[in-house]
């Protein structure tokens, strides 16, 4: 049996496997004990100069955090832009019980439905 070379689709496929398992970055080295890393992405791309490449990526402000040219900056900083306190877990946690529903009912074309009536005429997906 004598093997084939790849035909043309084959060996664009295989170039694109080999292309996008490749980092798009180096790895970052480990930071220092005591310091966060920081992000890693690629800094170019097709639109990089749109979305504020050229002057570094700037973060917004509460007023411009989505507008087109810090959109990355401000989505790699929004913890910066809105703060947010911590929430710390409860020494006792809640019980979560089910209560009763509520009768849910309301008159369409003269017919008087109810929740189990909305639930049996819609159609539910697949899982």
């Amino acid at each position: 049996m004598r093997a084939q070379k790849p035909r043309g689709w084959a060996l664009a496929l295989l170039v694109c496997v080999v292309a996008c398992a490749s980092p798009a970055t180096p790895p970052r080295d480990t930071p220092a004990a005591g310091q966060e890393p920081s992000p890693r992405f690629a800094t170019g791309g097709p639109d990089a100069e749109e979305f504020g490449g050229g002057a570094g990526y700037p973060k917004g402000d509460r007023a411009s955090f989505s507008g087109i040219g810090s959109l990355v900056g401000s989505h790699s900083h929004l913890d910066e832009i809105f703060p947010a306190r911590l929430i710390r877990k409860a020494p006792t946690p809640s019980r979560l019980v089910r209560v009763a529903e509520p009768r849910i009912t309301w008159r369409f074309q003269g017919a008087d439905l109810t929740l189990d009536d909305y639930l049996a005429r819609t159609r539910r997906p697949a899982c």
